[in-house]
């Protein structure tokens, strides 16, 4: 078992940046199994276009997870992206899977459901089972059994759609 380490988020800087981008491959390695993306043609699995903008633009925000120093994952959300009715929403939320099944990802999601009170919306592949779980988990137990749940047909294929109002 490895020891209990306490992993913080932090608003990614500057010199984050590269930091994601060197987890990235982890996390399109692990969605590979639901989107079939294939490998590059050199064995590499590569990813997230335009991650710099997360750095730059008002609307984007990067967060990285750290356990002591070393990196434990990343998150990406957006303000305002799914029209007036909803505030916030992830595109990305990743966490190595040496720091999962401990907590982590709940502890995360229901600090940035706090820090940005507002509508939200969660959404997930509907082939993602274990991304299924851990969501409705996490958010029932947040807003105490009071969200909305549908689905959807996206590029990548059929998704589930949490909705919530956070405090």
């Amino acid at each position: 078992m490895w020891p209990q380490m306490k992993v913080v988020l932090h608003k990614a800087k500057a010199s984050d940046l590269a930091i994601v981008k060197n987890l990235v491959p982890y996390y399109i390695y692990d969605m590979s199994e639901y989107m079939a993306w294939a490998t590059t043609s050199d064995g590499r699995h590569d990813g997230c276009d335009g991650i710099e903008a997360y750095w730059s633009d008002s609307d984007k925000h990067a967060f990285i997870l750290r356990a002591g120093r070393e990196p434990a994952g990343f998150v990406l959300l957006l303000e305002g992206n799914h029209g007036p009715s909803i505030d916030y929403s992830f595109t990305d939320f990743f966490v190595l899977r040496k720091f999962r099944r401990r907590g982590v990802g709940e502890q995360i999601a229901r600090q940035l459901f706090t820090r940005y009170p507002g509508r939200w919306q969660v959404d997930h592949l509907k082939d993602n089972k274990p991304a299924a779980a851990f969501w409705r988990k996490v958010i029932r137990r947040y807003t105490r059994g009071k969200f909305k749940s549908s689905s959807a047909v996206c590029a990548e294929g059929a998704v589930s759609v949490l909705h919530f109002t956070s405090r």
